[in-house]
């Protein structure tokens, strides 16, 4: 396996993984009767929460055993090559972009 230091794609994917998980916790939920605001509100809540465990933003511990994930993407170009950072994700911090601009293009329809 070959690690590759791709800031461009790799902040590309990331975007997509993003959204993608804020479009699926905001679904569930929808599917569970949560309507507006308060769907947005938990959307958000949600997402930055797991956002931000991915991205390793506080320890995550359980029982003195500590866990410090670390998010790759395939390459799409080479099936054993994946992309990296440079250090953590930042996806916690593309959250709140992604949902306004989900929700706004809701709210137009």
């Amino acid at each position: 396996m070959k690690f590759t230091f791709d800031p461009d794609n790799y902040l590309k994917q990331q975007e997509v993984f993003t959204g993608e998980m804020v479009a699926r916790i905001s679904e569930h939920l929808e599917a569970s009767g949560i309507k507006d605001p308060l769907l947005k509100e938990l959307t958000g809540n949600i997402a930055f929460e797991i956002a931000s465990m991915l991205d390793n933003v506080n320890d995550i511990e359980f029982d003195g055993d500590v866990s410090n994930p670390c998010l790759l993407f395939s390459s799409q170009k080479n099936d054993d090559e994946l992309l990296h950072f440079g250090g953590n994700s930042t996806t916690h911090e593309m959250v709140y972009g992604i949902l306004n601009a989900m929700f706004k293009e809701n709210t137009n329809t």
